[in-house]
């Protein structure tokens, strides 16, 4: 194999492992969080079912409403594949801002304004 392949794919494994390391981070740090979070939220929901005497029914009803009037994502955001994806965004914008600080960087402008 050419010495250029070898470097080419070595930094491709170690930007997937860069990426899986990141997202393994992310996934540990923010899912306990939202897992607590969602635990509150239930304690909540219990409270307001019990303090104005709603049955399941009615509260899904009251919460389809108020679902619809606030646009809510209502699943898990930081799962693996969230963090990994998040991981992602990460590198690329510091990719992009990075070449700005490397020596020998000259800015070029495009005719629309963008660098």
């Amino acid at each position: 194999m050419k010495r250029q392949n070898v470097r080419t794919l070595a930094l491709i494994i170690c930007t997937l492992t860069y990426l899986l390391v990141g997202a393994a981070v992310f996934d540990a740090l923010e899912s306990k969080e939202e897992t607590t979070q969602k635990r509150k939220l239930d304690n909540e929901k219990s409270k307001l079912i019990d303090k104005y005497n709603l049955t399941n029914d009615s509260f899904g009803e009251l919460e389809t409403v108020v679902l619809q009037l606030k646009a809510h994502k209502a699943e898990e955001q930081w799962e693996f594949a969230g963090s990994f994806y998040f991981a992602i965004t990460v590198i690329t914008t510091i990719g992009k801002s990075a070449c700005f600080f490397s020596p020998g960087f000259k800015l070029k402008r495009k005719v629309d304004g963008e660098i």
